[in-house]
């Protein structure tokens, strides 16, 4: 620590240390030009053992940790010596003028700002002291009363040296002291919340700078002695203040209005001086009224609905915990409405949000008018709405009657017209109703059941309601099980292909349509009716595609080594989503290219509703893959309601007579005559005709005599994998 002269100077000045003081101190402790002639004279003798004694001083204090620390190491060590020996050597240099005042102010300072405490300070000069009345002796004992003497004024200037010390300390502290008073005075005046101190009497001590503010009292006005409700006129206050003086204990977290604001209040006793006997009170007066406007912004935006202001999903919820709780302890019945508007988008697609969300903020309104107080209405998001109905009947049968009546009490009101800036809207719901009494199934399942009773609604036509009804919860959790499952299967590789052959009208293979199967470890065999539409309703069917169409293309490869297989034709189905995805040119030509399959041997089905849909683009990728040498086969021919002029537009290669025609050659003639028409008019186009779900010989004769030469069905073989295909042909006539 470097002082500055000025600095020390000071710090004399504060502790009025100046020439005429030192003088006085002199003079008491008697110390004068004797005492300087004195140690002047032992100052020469001592020259030659100052080093040794300091030596010894170091040694001394390096036994104790208190003084220990202060050396942390050797070059430390070593300074330390050599100021101590030049300090020691100026008590007897004979000069203790001003300059001497001031560096011993300095030494003080030093000493205070390093934490080494007076104890060990004044035990150093004894130390010192003691440790040089040997040498004195040695020196002097020849002439004992010049040793007296001049220990005595070693003593008087070390006392000297001891009250400056002790000085600088005490201003030190004091500085401290009052540094921390202004600090917490500052602190105390600075705090965001108010203050109020008052006595046992509750009569008001002091307030501080804030409290001043928060009430607007003047920093002049004296608001001391006054009574606590004049400057807080809260109900209850006294009382409150009252009972933590007798108990002691702090109240917190009082939350109190006053007129526009709210405050937030901790009453707790203090003690100003410990030696007083009376405990005063310190309340702190926080002002929340922006908190409490914030906290009542975020619980509208936690539980409401921003744009209709009802409850939403999280406070739905709630409230549902809670009539469940009430209808378990007083045995009634509830309900729970879910409510769908019908064709709602197809209004935001016209009309555009602005009026959407228009017809939502209506609709809340009529469904709050259509209910009892006692009810909720929540919105789960988009334009679904559910009401909560409490305290039906016990009798389960008028509790449906009432629960019904709210229902259609609702469906007509919203069948009324809206009005929506000028423009005039017809609108109408679906409504599934889950009835409820005690907690026997839960609130999730309760929802599960509304939920599934409005979607029997929606497919009753819409604009009418439907109670719950548990084989449609059945036959949904039966699809909703078969869904996990099916999102496991490619993982798992629980898909299979299987081969159906083809063959022409001299019983030769010459193809095979490869279809998809699912060998599930405890289902079974899952029948492709089961869960290719619930691939296509999830999107699965795009990688279940896709590993389809790259297995085949490797099965294709793996049979060019066959000779029995090396010409097959392969089938492979592709659906509407796999074939308009804009890359799926790209999917073919890798698949073709990462297996080396030949293109040729590949023939994609595609069904009518496929390609129709938006013919140019069909035909472009079509033609792509054609120009590959990719086949393509129009699957289910006849099904469909496509025109003779796509047909023809349509790079086909060639046309399937769908099953359910062939099924029936013999039974209804007008199939008969359909069939004839497919031929004819594949062959009339130039591409080749085949025929799937051939039985019996009477149908494959049926279409042989009619110019159809391919076939395949059940007569030929059942679909089956393809270690069991590569063993029929091997039986087949090549």
């Amino acid at each position: 620590m470097n002082l500055s002269d000025e600095a020390v100077a000071a710090l004399a000045r504060a502790i009025r240390i100046d020439a005429q003081e030192i003088t006085r101190r002199k003079a008491f402790l008697e110390f004068d030009e004797t005492d300087v002639s004195l140690l002047t004279e032992l100052h020469a003798r001592l020259q030659d053992v100052s080093r040794h004694f300091v030596d010894d001083f170091y040694t001394h204090l390096t036994k104790f940790e208190e003084t220990r620390r202060f050396i942390p190491d050797a070059p430390s060590l070593e300074h330390l010596k050599q100021t101590q020996a030049a300090y020691f050597d100026s008590l007897t240099a004979g000069d203790y003028g001003p300059e001497y005042i001031l560096n011993r102010l300095r030494v003080g300072v030093v000493h205070q700002h390093i934490g080494l405490e007076p104890k060990w300070y004044i035990g150093a000069y004894s130390r010192y002291l003691v440790g040089l009345l040997p040498e004195l002796w040695r020196l002097l004992g020849d002439d004992p009363d010049k040793f007296l003497a001049t220990c005595h004024a070693l003593q008087k200037i070390a006392f000297l040296d001891m009250g400056l010390a002790i000085d600088t300390y005490i201003q030190a502290d004091r500085h401290i002291m009052l540094g921390l008073k202004r600090y917490a005075e500052d602190i105390i005046a600075s705090l965001p919340a108010g203050l109020i101190v008052v006595n046992d009497a509750l009569k008001v001590r002091s307030v501080n700078r804030s409290f001043r503010e928060m009430f607007r009292l003047g920093n002049g006005e004296d608001v001391s002695g006054r009574e606590l409700e004049d400057l807080l006129p809260l109900p209850d206050l006294r009382q409150q203040a009252q009972a933590v003086l007798a108990s002691g204990m702090s109240l917190r977290g009082i939350d109190a209005a006053l007129g526009e604001k709210w405050l937030r209040l901790t009453i707790t006793g203090i003690r100003l001086a410990e030696e007083e006997e009376e405990e005063d009170l310190l309340i702190v007066v926080e002002d929340i009224t922006e908190l409490k406007a914030q906290a009542a912004h975020i619980e509208q935006l936690a539980f409401y609905d921003p744009l209709t202001g009802l409850p939403n999903r999280s406070l739905l919820r709630d409230r549902v915990r809670q009539v469940l709780t009430h209808s378990t302890r007083n045995k009634n019945h509830g309900a729970i409405l879910f409510i769908d508007l019908d064709n709602f988008k197809a209004l935001n697609d016209t009309k555009g949000h602005n009026i959407g969300d228009l017809l939502l903020i209506e609709v809340a309104r009529r469904l709050l008018d259509c209910v009892r107080n006692s009810d909720t209405v929540a919105r789960m998001g988009g334009d679904e709405f559910v009401v909560v109905l409490e305290e039906l009947d016990e009798d389960t049968l008028r509790a449906v009657a009432q629960a019904r009546d709210i229902g259609e009490k609702v469906l007509a009101s919203l069948n009324q017209p809206f009005h929506l800036q000028g423009f005039e809207h017809y609108c109408s719901a679906s409504i599934g109703i889950s009835l409820f009494r005690d907690n026997e199934i839960g609130m999730d399942n309760l929802f599960r059941h509304a939920d599934t009773a409005m979607y029997q609604a929606k497919t009753s036509g819409r604009n009418t309601l439907r109670f719950f009804d548990p084989d449609m919860q059945a036959s949904l959790e039966a699809r909703a099980a078969l869904e996990a499952d099916l999102r496991h299967a490619l993982s798992q590789q629980q898909f299979k292909l299987f081969f159906q052959i083809q063959v022409n009208a001299a019983n030769h293979p010459i193809g095979a349509e490869a279809l998809l199967r699912w060998l599930h470890p405890e289902r079974g065999l899952v029948s492709p009716l089961q869960f290719i539409p619930l691939a296509e309703d999830t999107g699965l069917i795009l990688p279940i595609g896709l590993w389809v169409l790259e297995t085949a293309c490797a099965q294709i490869k793996a049979w060019e080594t066959n000779p029995l297989a090396c010409e097959l034709q392969l089938a492979v189905n592709v659906s509407a989503r796999q074939f308009h995805q804009l890359d799926f040119v790209e999917q073919v030509r890798e698949a073709l290219e990462k297996t080396g399959a030949d293109p040729a041997r590949l023939k994609l089905e595609l069904t009518e509703s496929v390609v129709l849909g938006n013919i140019d683009n069909a035909v472009a990728k079509m033609r792509d893959l054609k120009e590959a040498g990719v086949h393509f086969s129009m699957d289910d021919f006849g099904t469909g309601y496509s025109s003779l002029s796509y047909l023809t537009q349509l790079p086909f290669d060639q046309l399937k007579i769908d099953l359910s025609f062939v099924r029936n050659i013999g039974i209804k003639p007008t199939d008969a005559v359909i069939v004839q028409t497919i031929i004819s008019m594949g062959n009339s186009l130039g591409m080749k005709v085949i025929a799937e779900g051939v039985e019996n010989e009477a149908q494959r004769d049926f279409l042989e005599r009619h110019g159809c030469h391919a076939y395949q069905g059940y007569l030929f073989s059942e679909p089956v994998p393809v270690e069991e295909f590569e063993a029929l042909i091997r039986r087949m006539p090549n």
